[in-house]
C-alpha cells in the first residue's frame, strides 16, 4: 500500500504515457480556471510578422534597421522598458543603426543572449555555436550603455514543445527575459499563469490565448510619420519585440491545445510570463510530503473500495467521492497559491486504481475460499449469524469449544403431544411451523442465537458467537415477548377451534462451553454444560409453580431493570443446594411483584 500510494504520483510525470495524460489534465484545468481578461494595460507587442518579412524581403537575419526604428518609436512614446526577443548571431550591413538605437534609448533595454554553455545547445548547435557566439559578443561589445541587460531566451517546454512552465534554473542560468524586465530574481520554475481573452474584437484575428496584448506589425514603423503616430500607444508600457512568422518560434500552450487555436509566438509567451511576474503571481509547488499523503489516502480509499460489492450503491458512492475529491483538488489549490503543474492528478488516480484492483483481487480470492467452505458445509445446521462469523474467519470452524457465560433460554409447549393426537397431522405441522416461525422472529429480533428446535421446544442463548453488554436485558425482554407472542397465537387458534398449549420458558445465566461440536461429516454450533441443564429444568419447574417464565437469581442480578415475582427456592435433581427462582412480570403485575418481594424479604428477616 505504501509503494502503490507514493510511487505513481512521484513518477507519473517522468513516464511517457502517463506524462502526456498528466499534461492533458493540467491543460484542461489551466484553461478552465484561466482568468478572462480584457486588453492588457501594461504590455504591448511589436511583431516581426509575415507582412514585415514580405515587405522587407528578410526573415533571417531580420531587418535590423527596421527594428531600430521600432525601438526609437517605443522609446519616444515613453515605454517603461523594451524587450528584444531576437538573436544577433550573424553580421549585417544595418546592424550599426540597431546599435545606435539601443545606445540612444532612454528606456531600459533587455535583449536575449544565447549562452551555449548555460542553455546547453538549446538554440545553437555545436557546429555553429563558436562562430555565432563570437559575433553575438562582438555586437554586445559595441553597446555602450551599461543598463542594457542580457536575458535568457529560455521557455519551459516539454517533449511536444508545449510551453507550460518557466525555464529550469541552473547556477549558470541567466534570468529570463520576462523576469529581467520585471526585476525579479531567477529561480521560479513553476507553471506559466496564462489568461484568456474575454471577448474577441470584431474584425481582428484575436485569439483567446494571446489577443489580450495590443500588437503592432513591425512594418508599420517603416515610414517616420506612421512610427510617430504609433509611438504614443507605448507610453508607460512594457514593449516586447519578437518574431511572429508562420512555423517559426511558435509554441502550443494549454489554452491553444484545449481550445484548438493556433500556436502563439514565443514573444507572446514571454508577454504572459511578464504579466505573471508583474503580478507577482508565483504559486508554490505542492510539497512532496503533501503529494505522498494524498497518494496514500488514494491507495487506502482504493483498498477500502476493493472490499465493497462492485454492484452495490456503496461502491458507486465511493467511486464518486474519490473522483469528486480529485476533481476538487485543483479548485482548492488555486486559492491557496499551490501550483497546478505540481499536482499529480493522474498519479493519484493511478494509486487509487492500482490499489482498487489489488484489493479486489485479494478480496475475490478470499471470497472464493469462503464459498468453497460454504459449499462443503451444505447440509450442516448453522444459524445465520454463526455462519457469517465463520465465513468471515474460516479458522473458527473447529471442533474445539470455548468457555463463556451465556444467557440460556428453553421453551416448551405444554401438552403438545396430547394435542397433536386430537387433530390431523397436516394441521399439527401447520400450527407448529407457524409457532416456531413467529417465536424464532422474536428471538432474532432480541439478538439471540437459536441453538436448535427439539420438537415443539426451542433452545436459544445470548452471548455467543458475539457478546454484548445488553445480552442480559435482551434475554429477559425476549422471554416476556415470547410469552406474549405465544399467548396471542394461542388465542387466535382457539378462536378458530384449534388448540395450542401454554408455553413454558426457563432462563438461566452461567458458564458453558460453546462452539462447534460433532464429527467431520456433520457439526452443530451449540453450548454444553450444567448451566444449560439448569435452564432446561427451570422451564420444567413452571409446571409445578404455575408460572409461565422462570429465571434464576443470576439472571435477575444481570438484568435488574425488570420486575420479578419471587417464587421461593427449588431443589433440582442431582443438585444439593436449592436455587432461588423468579418470574419476570410486566404491566399491573409489576407492582404486585414488588409487594410480594418486600413481604418475603420481611418474612425471611423474621419480622412479624
Amino acid at each position: 500500500c505504501l509503494f502503490v500510494g507514493i510511487a505513481p504520483p512521484l513518477l507519473v510525470k517522468s513516464l511517457p504515457g502517463t506524462a502526456d495524460l498528466e499534461n492533458l489534465v493540467h491543460d484542461l484545468y489551466r484553461t478552465a480556471l484561466a482568468p478572462e481578461v480584457g486588453i492588457d494595460p501594461d504590455i504591448s507587442i511589436i511583431h516581426y510578422d509575415d507582412v514585415t518579412a514580405r515587405d522587407t524581403g528578410k526573415t533571417s537575419p531580420v531587418d535590423r534597421a527596421l527594428l531600430a526604428k521600432a525601438i526609437r518609436a517605443a522609446d519616444a512614446g515613453g515605454a517603461k522598458a523594451i524587450g528584444v526577443d531576437f538573436f544577433f548571431a550573424q553580421p549585417t550591413d544595418d546592424e550599426d543603426d540597431l546599435v545606435a538605437a539601443i545606445n540612444a534609448a532612454r528606456a531600459p533595454v533587455f535583449m536575449i543572449y544565447a549562452d551555449p554553455e548555460a542553455d546547453r545547445g538549446a538554440f545553437w548547435s555545436a557546429e555553429i555555436s563558436v562562430e555565432s557566439k563570437a559575433h553575438q559578443d562582438d555586437l554586445w561589445g559595441r553597446i555602450a550603455r551599461a543598463d542594457v541587460t542580457k536575458a535568457s531566451p529560455m521557455i519551459g517546454t516539454d517533449s511536444a514543445n508545449t510551453a507550460r512552465r518557466w525555464p529550469t534554473h541552473r547556477a549558470t542560468s541567466q534570468v529570463s527575459l520576462a523576469g529581467a524586465m520585471a526585476g525579479i530574481e531567477p529561480g521560479f520554475e513553476g507553471s506559466i499563469a496564462y489568461s484568456k481573452l474575454a471577448t474577441k474584437r470584431p474584425g481582428t484575428n484575436d485569439s483567446y490565448a494571446g489577443g489580450m496584448f495590443p500588437s503592432f506589425s513591425l512594418t508599420s514603423f517603416r515610414e517616420p510619420a506612421a512610427a510617430q503616430a504609433i509611438a504614443p500607444f507605448f507610453a508607460d508600457r512594457y514593449v516586447l519585440i519578437g518574431l511572429d512568422i508562420f512555423n517559426a518560434d511558435r509554441f502550443p500552450t494549454p489554452i491553444t491545445r484545449v481550445l484548438g487555436e493556433n500556436e502563439i509566438p514565443g514573444v507572446t509567451v514571454h508577454a504572459h510570463m511578464l504579466r505573471q511576474a508583474l503580478d507577482q503571481n508565483f504559486p508554490a509547488p505542492l510539497p512532496v510530503w503533501g503529494i505522498a499523503m494524498i497518494g496514500l489516502a488514494m491507495a487506502a480509499a482504493g483498498a477500502a473500495a476493493g472490499m465493497l460489492d462492485k454492484k452495490g450503491l456503496l461502491f458507486a458512492a465511493a467511486i464518486l467521492i474519490v473522483f469528486a475529491f480529485l476533481a476538487a483538488v485543483p479548485l482548492l489549490a488555486v486559492p491557496i497559491d499551490i501550483d497546478m503543474l505540481s499536482i499529480p492528478m493522474t498519479g493519484w488516480l493511478l494509486s487509487f486504481v492500482l490499489m482498487l484492483a489489488l484489493s479486489s483481487y485479494l478480496n475475490a480470492a478470499r471470497t472464493s475460499r469462503e464459498r468453497a467452505f460454504a459449499r462443503g458445509a451444505l447440509g450442516k445446521y448453522l444459524a445465520a449469524d454463526v455462519a457469517q462469523e465463520i465465513l468471515d474467519d474460516p479458522d473458527k470452524l473447529s471442533l474445539e469449544g470455548e468457555e463463556r457465560s451465556l444467557f440460556m433460554l428453553f421453551t416448551d409447549l405444554e401438552g403438545f403431544t396430547r394435542i397433536s393426537h386430537t387433530q390431523p397431522p397436516r394441521a399439527t405441522a401447520r400450527i407448529l411451523n407457524r409457532y416456531l416461525d413467529e417465536m424464532s422472529d422474536v428471538i432474532l429480533d432480541h439478538g439471540g442465537t437459536i441453538d436448535k428446535f427439539v420438537g415443539d421446544a426451542i433452545v436459544a442463548f445470548w452471548g455467543a458467537p458475539l457478546a454484548s453488554e445488553s445480552d442480559g436485558p435482551n434475554s429477559v425482554a425476549c422471554a416476556l415477548a415470547l410469552h406474549n407472542c405465544a399467548e396471542r397465537l394461542r388465542g387466535e387458534l382457539n378462536d378458530r377451534g384449534e388448540a395450542l398449549g401454554r408455553t413454558r420458558i426457563g432462563l438461566h445465566y452461567g458458564p458453558v462451553v460453546v462452539g462447534n461440536f460433532g464429527g467431520k461429516q456433520r457439526i452443530q454450533y451449540t453450548a454444553l454444560g450444567d448451566a444449560m441443564n439448569t435452564a432446561a429444568r427451570l422451564e420444567g419447574a413452571n409446571k409445578y409453580l404455575g408460572s409461565d417464565i422462570l429465571v434464576s437469581a443470576a439472571v435477575r442480578e444481570a438484568a435488574p431493570g425488570f420486575a420479578y415475582r419471587p417464587l421461593g427456592q427449588i431443589v433440582m435433581a442431582g443438585v444439593d443446594d436449592p436455587i432461588a427462582v423468579y418470574e419476570p412480570v410486566a404491566g399491573d403485575k409489576a407492582n404486585y411483584a414488588v409487594q410480594v418481594e418486600a413481604a418475603m424479604a420481611a418474612v425471611n428477616a423474621g419480622e412479624p
